[in-house]
C-alpha cells in the first residue's frame, strides 16, 4: 500500500479528502452526533484530523523529513521482541 513513511505522509491529504467525502455523503455526516453530544461545541476529532492533514502537507513539501520527529511508544515488556531475532529485512 505504501512504499515508505514518506509515501504514507504524501498520500495522507488525499486519503483524508476521500474519507471526509464518505463521512459526509455515505454516512450522512454521522460524526456531527459527537458535536450534539457535547452540547454543540467544537468537534475535536475533526479539528485534530485537520491539524494532522495540514502537518502532513508541510512534511510532504519539505526538502527533508527531519520534521517528522516522533518516536513510537514502546508497549512491550522489557526483554520482549516485536519480531523474531533472526528476521532479515531487505
Amino acid at each position: 500500500m505504501y512504499k515508505s513513511g514518506s509515501d504514507l505522509v504524501r498520500k495522507t491529504p488525499a486519503f483524508y479528502a476521500n474519507a471526509t467525502k464518505r463521512l459526509d455523503e455515505q454516512l450522512h455526516g454521522a460524526y456531527r452526533y459527537a458535536e450534539k453530544h457535547l452540547g454543540g461545541r467544537r468537534n475535536l476529532y475533526i479539528e485534530e484530523m485537520n491539524k494532522n492533514v495540514s502537518y502532513a502537507k508541510v512534511l510532504a513539501a519539505a526538502p527533508t523529513k527531519l520534521l517528522l520527529r516522533r518516536t513510537p511508544p514502546s508497549t512491550l515488556l522489557p526483554g520482549v521482541r516485536s519480531y523474531p531475532k533472526d528476521l532479515v529485512i531487505v
